[in-house]
């Protein structure tokens, strides 16, 4: 008798497609149920950093992050820095006037070498203000394609359509257009008229496009933040609603009830379920509890009920504690000496902690 299955080994069928007592599932069909099913996603775990993973990656760890990320298979080598030595130097104390001077082993002939790079590392930076959206037109290519939408530094539902006119029949009396329209695009028509653009004809149409989600392709990459404080997004209007995907939108969810609750991303879940703005604006440190994976996208609601007044969202920033970074250090903060075919020697004109790859 199998230890997971109630089915016996003397004469096993397999079939994936159906859960039986008599029927098991090949090896391939388990496995995938385990990864499904899994409680904790390997990029939910605190030391992960995986943001751009990709097809065709390896895992590697990082031990002055602590933390496993990915690299591409080609960048194993040079571009990754695999292939470059480097020297950590803890609480080094230099100055001016009187330098650290490191010095590092080496072995060349006619001194071709790599060029020599210095990294200091910073402390994190507390209460960052940093702008994600200001929904200008380069950020439509952000969304899902939508001609119902405007990005014009606030992004909007569009009132105003023109549709070319085609010619059916030309007579001396009258001359005879045609166009399509699908009226199911739009919730209200306030006014069509016709107008000319030289010897083409067009219909003007002013109305209410229907309710709509405006749906992002990619995510918001927060691999270096420590701790959100706040999302903080402004708008005009009062039917804004958002809902948030941290798992690059195969779920999503929303705050509701004092709780991040899983919600569907439909138009009439968000309607009914999404954050509203005062909502969003006050979540506050609990975007953290959600936050595992380190990256985040959200999903908008735009609704007009009047056509005279357009609602709109203008700018989303987020303020946060930034973690502690490598940053290359300036031309003047250090020296590289080429002492002699064995010994590199580089003087470092500041304290803190030091790499220096060569």
């Amino acid at each position: 008798m199998s230890e997971f299955f109630n089915v016996t080994l003397d004469d096993v069928l397999l079939d994936d497609s159906i859960v039986s007592s008599k029927i098991g599932w090949s090896s391939e069909k388990i496995l995938r149920e385990i990864i499904d099913k899994r409680i904790t996603k390997f990029e939910e775990l605190s030391d992960v950093d995986v943001v751009n993973k990709k097809d065709k990656q390896i895992v590697v760890f990082s031990g002055d992050t602590n933390r496993f990320t990915t690299i591409d298979l080609r960048q194993i080598g040079d571009e990754s820095g695999l292939s470059l030595k480097q020297i950590s130097k803890m609480s080094v104390i230099g100055s001016p006037t009187v330098p650290k001077v490191v010095d590092i082993p080496i072995n060349t002939i006619d001194f071709k070498v790599p060029r020599v790079n210095v990294l200091r590392f910073q402390l994190g930076d507390q209460n960052v203000i940093k702008t994600e959206n200001s929904f200008n037109n380069g950020e439509s290519n952000d969304f899902v394609l939508d001609n119902k939408l405007v990005f014009d530094g606030t992004v909007h539902l569009n009132n105003n359509y023109e549709y070319k006119m085609k010619v059916e029949e030309v007579s001396e009396k009258y001359d005879i257009y045609s166009v399509e329209l699908d009226f199911s695009d739009f919730k209200a028509i306030k006014e069509i008229v016709q107008i000319d653009k030289g010897v083409d004809k067009y219909v003007s149409i002013k109305s209410i496009p229907s309710d709509r989600l405006m749906i992002p392709i990619g995510d918001m990459n927060l691999s270096s933040v420590q701790h959100i404080d706040k999302f903080q997004l402004k708008s005009f209007g009062k039917n804004g609603k958002i809902i948030l995907s941290s798992d690059c939108g195969e779920t999503w969810a929303t705050w509701y009830g004092g709780t991040w609750k899983d919600i569907n991303l439909s138009l009439d879940n968000v309607k009914t379920y999404g954050m509203n703005i005062d909502t969003f604006n006050s979540v506050g440190e609990h975007w953290n509890d959600i936050n595992t994976a380190k990256k985040i996208r959200f999903a908008y609601l735009l609704q007009q009920d009047d056509i005279d007044y357009n609602e709109s969202y203008d700018e989303l920033t987020i303020q946060y504690d930034s973690q502690g970074q490598w940053i290359q250090a300036k031309e003047n903060e250090y020296d590289v000496v080429y002492a002699s075919n064995t010994l590199l020697q580089v003087k470092i004109y500041f304290s803190g902690d030091v790499k220096i790859n060569y």
